[in-house]
């Protein structure tokens, strides 16, 4: 190709071009595992020009992170937040579709970033979940059938792959039960979403996958869940910033600002209910005072 020769690509054929590549790599990796860290990495890449180009869609300047100064383009949280909001594209997203653009975003920070350690399972099972996103989303929101735009010779290697990750699965339930684990502590895989998560004995992996993820207490109601699950409501409670420091001037009587998606909207909810309370408090002390 000369000099003079250019690419010029819409969002939605670059998201094509991209996974395209994840799919070779995919292949590719059946021999040579190091291969999935570029197959994940092209298949986020695609995924994220996706909803890039269901945004630009509903209009140009939103793809842009300040719209009254387009140069920088949206990140792939800000783009699937933007695509939620009723006001902007109205669209829905499971959790679980969050999920996987969750740990698919993190596996790429994590492979382009630091030291990380990655098993071919853990890797496969990330990438068909992510691809099965893309596939659907841009089935339903951008007309275009992934299977289209795939040579067919790598499709159908791919649907190979996908059969050997059933067969783990299928491994895995074998397992749990050879080991005879009770039903109680099997959870579905916040990876690939099969019921062999294992949470006995503090083991907290996928027999199917080999995903790993920490499982504890909510420090409020007790009840167990997946670490990630945790969310901060410290942005509720009143607090004040005084040379370099947090000052907390009301707690309202919690000491972890950690909590489960169950214990969240309740514990916001009383949060604000005393907030309340105690402004009605000092609204009436005020008329007291002024009327004494």
């Amino acid at each position: 190709m000369s000099d003079s020769e250019y690419v010029t690509l819409s969002l939605l054929e670059n998201s094509h071009a991209f996974v395209r590549e994840a799919v070779s790599k995919a292949i590719a990796a059946q021999d040579d595992v190091t291969e999935w860290q570029f197959a994940v990495l092209a298949l986020v890449q695609s995924a994220e020009l996706s909803l890039k180009a269901a945004l630009k869609a509903v209009h140009p300047v939103l793809v842009y992170e300040n719209v009254d100064n387009p140069s920088r383009m949206v990140t792939i949280h800000v783009a699937l937040t933007r695509l939620e909001n009723p006001l902007i594209g109205a669209f829905t997203f499971s959790k679980k579709d969050k999920q996987r653009i969750h740990r698919a975003s993190k596996l790429r920070n994590q492979v382009t970033h630091s030291d990380f350690e990655l098993t071919g399972e853990y890797a496969a099972s990330n990438f068909f979940e992510l691809f099965g996103f893309v596939s659907d989303f841009q089935r339903r929101h951008l007309s275009s059938d992934l299977s289209d735009i795939i040579p067919a010779a790598n499709f159908d290697r791919l649907v190979g792959i996908r059969r050997a990750i059933e067969e783990l699965v299928r491994r895995a339930r074998e397992r749990i039960e050879e080991e005879k684990i009770d039903p109680e502590f099997i959870w579905a895989c916040p990876n690939c979403g099969e019921d062999t998560f294992v949470i006995e004995d503090g083991a907290d992996t996928c027999y199917a996958c080999s995903c790993n993820e920490r499982v504890i207490e909510c420090p409020h109601c007790n009840d167990l869940c997946f670490e990630f699950e945790l969310e901060s409501f410290f942005d509720q409670i009143d607090t004040d910033y005084d040379e370099g420091r947090t000052v907390i001037h009301n707690s309202y009587g919690f000491f972890n600002f950690n909590a489960c998606p169950t214990c969240l909207p309740r514990i916001k909810e009383a949060i604000q209910d005393e907030r309340e309370r105690d402004e009605m408090y000092r609204l009436e002390e005020e008329f007291h005072v002024r009327n004494t």
